[in-house]
């Protein structure tokens, strides 16, 4: 009986995670195509109906962090259906944050013996409240997107650090979504004219290919402007001797550790 009791239970985990999958791809493609595009609010509906089959799926094996997340992200789609709200880059932003802590959660619910409420309820709270935060401004952002300390979610966000000067955030993981998003961050940063521009990877992990693109590219298009300088921050002994092997650390100003403030 325990035995079938298992087998049950795993199956159901699976097809959360499925569900999880499937639904998340709904979420980025949408979200995406609602940035560029913000009068199709007719993407609002499935965006709203897949956060809610999210929140049913992780209800059902009691995974509450995964429904404090879809749940949030659904009360947003529906305030911007009813016109309580208009969704900005900076409120699309977090959302799709918000499907790429989702997709971590699935990720390490693979691990039976994985403490999800433990690993993500600070990661979550701090997300919940900016969507929380978003909705009650109608769209607008209260500030600019954080991590709570010992955060293990992607956090990638741009912040000003003074008049002039930008912090563009690295995520633990850069995916195909975070890449983009960290692109559109360094060219608003660019239309300000903000200089210098800092890139932050105190966070990161290692740096796959995307990410290695995303570095050779920033400075790329700077020196074709012909303006601008370039920092990197938060660079660990590894991604150092990654940087020298591939030659990028000659087209950046290279700091071992988080940048001080106003630096």
């Amino acid at each position: 009986m325990s035995s079938d009791s298992g087998l049950e239970d795993l199956s159901l985990m699976e097809l959360f995670r499925s569900e999880v999958e499937t639904h998340s791809e709904v979420l980025s493609s949408a979200l995406l195509v609602l940035e560029k595009s913000p009068e199709d609010t007719a993407r609002l509906e499935p965006m709203m109906r897949a956060a809610h089959s999210i929140k049913g799926a992780a209800r059902v094996v009691g995974v509450d962090v995964m429904v404090g997340v879809s749940h949030a992200m659904e009360d947003c789609f529906v305030a911007a259906q009813r016109g309580k709200l208009s969704l900005t880059p900076a409120g699309i932003d977090v959302l799709l944050r918000g499907v790429d802590l989702m997709g971590k959660i699935a990720e390490a619910s693979k691990d039976p013996q994985a403490d999800l409420t433990g690993h993500f309820s600070r990661p979550v709270a701090s997300l919940v409240a900016e969507i929380e935060a978003l909705i009650a401004g109608g769209g607008r952002t209260s500030g600019p997107p954080h991590s709570a300390p010992g955060a293990t979610g992607p956090a990638s966000s741009q912040k000003p650090t003074a008049p002039g000067k930008t912090t563009i955030v690295f995520p633990e993981i850069l995916d195909t979504a975070a890449a983009e998003r960290l692109r559109r961050q360094f060219l608003e940063a660019l239309e300000c004219g903000d200089d210098p521009i800092r890139l932050d990877l105190h966070a990161t992990q290692d740096l796959d290919v995307q990410g290695l693109v995303l570095l050779a590219a920033i400075p790329r298009h700077l020196a074709r402007l012909g303006r601008g300088r370039l920092q990197l921050s938060g660079i660990s002994r590894a991604l150092a001797t990654v940087l020298h092997a591939t030659g990028l650390d000659t087209s950046y100003d290279v700091r071992t550790g988080p940048a001080p403030e106003g630096a």
